[in-house]
């Protein structure tokens, strides 16, 4: 069953579709739907063309590394007309046997389920899930009970310890209810994600820990240390998780209450060039303006926006402000930069680093906001 190609319809329009919002001219900008379209498809191209260089090793394509991009290629796919970007995704499962990472319980290795979903949702062929159902049985059968502070043998990375991990697994999880009709897998991510929210969430900032290192650690100017990608993950999620979830579930209401708390603090958070520093209570002239956490936040805020669940110029000003900044950390062949490098923690950044995760956060960045733009 495939998806719809609305995009496609307004693609098809060209130039003469250039639609603007919140007072601000589209033509000649990067907010015009056309305009956003072409800058997907820019990035999707490049990184398509260099998933080749990321180091290698047995499971580098079943890892969050590329599975971020994919995640988001897949959102894409279902979006755009070339068939090329679904086909990627297909022949990434067949390559690997439509399996996980090898890691049973890690967060990190579940993630790629998550395009296998997409592309059953496209394909209709159960095999690309089967692999991915099976797993997850195999944890429903022995559940981990490992405690939620992180040390440095990785044992409580059997649960969801760390704030990304509420990106990576989740979703996945809660789509095997939706493609199988079988709630334990959603029981058993809800129930992991509100122990992980009460642990690693600070009311007081409306912002998740990395993991427990942080909860006592400060900044330079004695601020409490909330990483602005970390916080990207988590927001990032809850988008996901919402597409997923039951419109009767009853921890929607919960899930939709901490997807707009955090929604005022990201926005309050923004600096005055577009992006969010990697260090998001930080002086923006201490930290970095940084697009891999941008990008996540873009998309939390646009989908937010076209969802209905934020309301106001306020978020759609953060929304547009935000894509244009990461508009102009793409270079001409597609690449996106000013990403800070594989980490868990704020730190620096350089306008030529760049990654696959990012791209990924681009493209479902890209997407919420042709959704915005066409709902306004």
């Amino acid at each position: 069953m495939k998806h719809g190609s609305w995009v496609g319809r307004v693609l098809a329009v060209g130039g003469a579709v250039l639609l603007g919002i919140c007072g601000t001219s589209a033509k000649f900008s990067p907010n015009g739907a056309d305009q956003i379209a072409a800058k997907m498809k820019l990035v999707a191209n490049w990184q398509l063309a260099h998933m080749s260089e990321i180091a290698a090793n047995e499971s580098a394509e079943t890892g969050w590394v590329q599975a971020s991009f994919y995640i988001g290629l897949a959102r894409w796919a279902a979006q755009s007309r070339d068939p090329r970007y679904f086909e990627s995704i297909r022949a990434l499962g067949h390559r690997n046997g439509w399996r996980l990472g090898r890691r049973l319980y890690h967060a990190d290795d579940h993630a790629i389920g998550q395009a296998y979903a997409a592309a059953f949702d496209h394909y209709g062929d159960r095999r690309m899930i089967a692999p991915m159902l099976e797993d997850f049985d195999r944890i429903l059968a022995d559940r981990p009970t490992v405690s939620l502070t992180f040390d440095s043998n990785g044992l409580c990375e059997k649960r969801w310890c760390w704030c990304d991990a509420l990106f990576m697994a989740p979703a996945a999880w809660m789509s095997a209810s939706r493609m199988t009709g079988d709630r334990r897998y959603r029981d058993y991510a809800d129930a992991e994600y509100w122990a992980a929210k009460k642990y690693l969430f600070d009311p007081k900032e409306h912002l998740f820990f990395r993991d427990s290192r942080f909860f006592s650690e400060r900044g330079p100017d004695g601020e409490k240390i909330f990483w602005s990608r970390g916080n990207g993950w988590v927001f990032a999620g809850l988008v996901n998780i919402l597409r997923e979830l039951p419109k009767d579930h009853p921890s929607r209401r919960a899930y939709i209450a901490l997807f707009t708390e955090m929604a005022d603090k990201i926005a309050s958070r923004q600096r005055p060039d577009g992006f969010w520093s990697t260090s998001l209570l930080g002086r923006p002239e201490a930290s970095f303006g940084e697009s891999s956490g941008t990008a996540f936040f873009v998309y939390g805020l646009a989908s937010g926006l076209h969802m209905g669940l934020l309301k106001g110029k306020r978020f759609s000003d953060a929304a547009l402000h935000g894509w244009t900044a990461l508009v102009s950390a793409v270079d001409r062949e597609g690449r996106l930069g000013r990403v800070q490098g594989i980490g868990d923690q704020p730190g620096p950044v350089s306008s030529d680093n760049s990654g696959p995760f990012a791209a990924g956060g681009f493209l479902l960045a890209g997407t919420a906001m042709l959704r915005m733009v066409l709902r306004h």
